[in-house]
């Protein structure tokens, strides 16, 4: 989170120790501690918060993509559906028309 060195950690134990005092300073060290922790516990929890939220937002997406793709995939079922029907019902009058020939072409004989 800080980019800190030992330096800079001596000299902030330093400051600490002549302002707090040698008695108190590890009070005031365990509080810090701890502060510092509670920060970090907090700043995880609501990263993971924000990464969930665009996990969501990016399967939402995903969602509405594979629903249009059902939706076109229906629709070319559909076209296809009917399209299988108008040339079964073509080949059914062709046969009927063929049968009816044949049979008239019999009765001439």
């Amino acid at each position: 989170m800080f980019d800190s060195g030992f330096l800079e950690l001596l000299v902030v134990g330093i400051i600490a120790l002549m302002v707090v005092g040698p008695e108190r300073l590890p009070e005031v060290a365990a509080k810090a501690g701890k502060f510092i922790g509670k920060m970090k516990a907090f700043v995880a929890t609501t990263r993971e918060d924000i990464e969930k939220e665009f996990r969501a937002e990016e399967l939402q997406t995903m969602l509405k993509q594979q629903k249009e793709e059902i939706s076109e995939l229906r629709d070319m079922m559909e076209s296809t559906k009917s399209e299988v029907s108008e040339e079964f019902t073509e080949a059914s009058d062709l046969l009927d028309s063929s049968v009816s020939d044949a049979k008239a072409s019999i009765d001439k004989k």
